[in-house]
């Protein structure tokens, strides 16, 4: 098991359908030069950039702002915190929520009651055209991303490119984990619902992206 500091939960809100998408996340999903995080609506994305001095550096889309925000986050406040919030500076709406899975809904409900009664609305169904939440299983997770962070460090991880010249980063989906090489485009997708095919990905010796 995954201990504290090590895993946390992340949801963002998303200004393009309104909802919030919620995943568990490790050390390990971003380990790497840069991860994404997107809506399944397909019209946001958060990104995760680890620093030179070991903090993350965090690129979220506002509800309200024409650009994206971005925060530079230590380690402890993105790992160590039961519940972790950063609002808009403009609006003050809470836009990421870091922290255990419950105390991050919890947060999420009271913010999205806080958004609904300061525009005079009764529901937030009243104030967004639909939620969507996605929480994946931790061990699940946790399996997927230690073997691709082990396999890119060893340099087994192979694409289109020259070996050594692949920009290689992951997004999560809604049912799937997908690995993607930013210079010529090839891609593997790694299934996020299943405990026996992720074990099976823990035998992997290489990752052959296509």
């Amino acid at each position: 098991m995954i201990s504290k500091g090590i895993k946390t939960t992340l949801a963002y809100r998303c200004p393009s359908c309104g909802g919030v998408p919620t995943s568990a996340i490790n050390v390990f999903s971003i380990s790497g030069d840069l991860f994404r995080f997107k809506c399944s609506c397909g019209g946001s994305e958060m990104t995760i950039e680890r620093t030179q001095d070991k903090k993350y550096r965090l690129t979220y889309p506002c509800l309200l702002c024409p650009r994206p925000h971005t925060q530079v986050l230590s380690r402890n406040l993105v790992f160590g915190e039961d519940i972790f919030m950063i609002p808009c500076a403009t609006c003050g709406i809470d836009l990421v929520f870091f922290g255990e899975e419950n105390k991050v809904s919890e947060a999420i409900q009271k913010s999205n009651e806080e958004i609904a009664l300061s525009l005079g609305k009764s529901k937030l169904d009243d104030l967004v055209a639909e939620q969507k939440e996605t929480f994946y299983d931790p061990q699940i997770l946790d399996i997927v991303t230690f073997v691709i962070n082990d396999l890119s460090e060893d340099g087994r991880v192979y694409c289109n490119c020259k070996n050594g010249e692949g920009d290689y980063s992951c997004q999560i989906f809604d049912d799937h984990l997908t690995v993607s090489c930013s210079c010529c485009g090839a891609k593997l997708d790694v299934g996020l619902t299943s405990t026996i095919e992720a074990y099976d990905f823990l035998h992997s010796e290489e990752l052959r992206l296509k």
